[in-house]
C-alpha cells in the first residue's frame, strides 16, 4: 500500500512535507510490510537503516507502515468510543475534527493528524491510550519533526551532526535549522512548549 492509497481510503491529504519526504524515498520502508523490512535488514548488508525516515524511533516515535494505518485508525476510534462511556460529560466527537493516527510511542500513545474544517493542513495531537487525553503536540508536521529531533538529540545524547540526524534536519525550515546551529540543544529542549490539552468533544 502506498501513500496515495491511504489518502484515498481516508478521503484526506497528508501534509505537503510528509509527501515531500515520502517522494524522496526515505519512507519506502513504510510502503512495505514489517516482515519485508526485517528480512531486508537481515539479508541485505547494503541496506541503510539510518536512511529511513524515523527509522530508529525518532524522539520515541515510530511511524506506522502505510498498510497498518487503517487498522490503527479503527483502533483509535474504538478507544474514543470507549472514552465516551467513561466520561459522561462528553456527548460525542465534534464533527469539525477528524483524527488520523500516523505514529506511536513505545507506550502505545498515538500521534495523530488533527484535521479541522477550514484548515489546509493538520495539526498534530497525541492520544493517551491510558488516559483518554488528547494533547496538542505541534501546529504543523514540520514543527513536529523539529520537536522530535530536539528530543532525540537531547534525551539520547546523539551527535547532532550524525548522518541520521542530518538526514532529518534537511526537512526543517530555515528558522529551525538556524536554532539548531546557534543554540545549545539543552537550551532548546528546556524552551520547548508543553503540550496543551485539546478538546475534540461536544459536551
Amino acid at each position: 500500500m502506498d501513500l496515495r492509497d491511504v489518502e484515498m481510503s481516508f478521503g484526506i491529504q497528508f501534509p505537503k512535507l510528509f509527501h515531500a519526504t515520502n517522494n524522496s524515498g526515505m519512507m519506502d520502508h513504510l510502503s512495505r510490510s514489517r516482515e519485508w523490512v526485517k528480512d531486508k535488514i537481515a539479508n541485505d548488508m547494503n541496506y541503510v537503516w539510518l536512511g529511513d525516515f524515523f527509522g530508529e524511533w525518532m524522539g520515541n516515535c515510530c511511524l506506522f507502515a502505510f498498510e497498518n494505518l487503517p487498522s490503527a485508525c479503527d483502533e483509535l476510534y474504538e478507544c474514543l468510543k470507549f472514552d465516551l462511556n467513561i466520561y459522561p460529560e462528553r456527548q460525542s466527537i465534534n464533527s469539525l475534527y477528524r483524527l488520523i493516527p500516523f505514529a506511536h510511542k513505545i507506550s502505545g500513545d498515538k500521534y495523530c493528524f488533527l484535521y479541522e474544517d477550514g484548515e489546509k493542513e493538520p495539526k498534530i495531537v497525541v492520544y493517551g491510550h491510558d488516559t483518554g487525553d488528547i494533547d496538542l503536540w505541534a501546529n504543523s508536521f514540520e514543527e513536529f519533526l523539529y520537536f522530535q529531533i530536539v528530543e532525540e538529540v537531547a534525551d539520547k545524547n546523539r551527535e547532532i551532526h550524525s548522518d541520521y540526524i542530518m538526514a532529518h534536519i534537511q526537512w526543517l525550515n530555515d528558522a529551525h535549522k538556524r536554532l539548531l546551529t546557534e543554540m545549545p540543544i539543552k537550551d532548546i529542549w528546556e524552551q520547548l512548549p508543553e503540550p496543551q490539552e485539546f478538546n475534540i468533544w461536544t459536551c
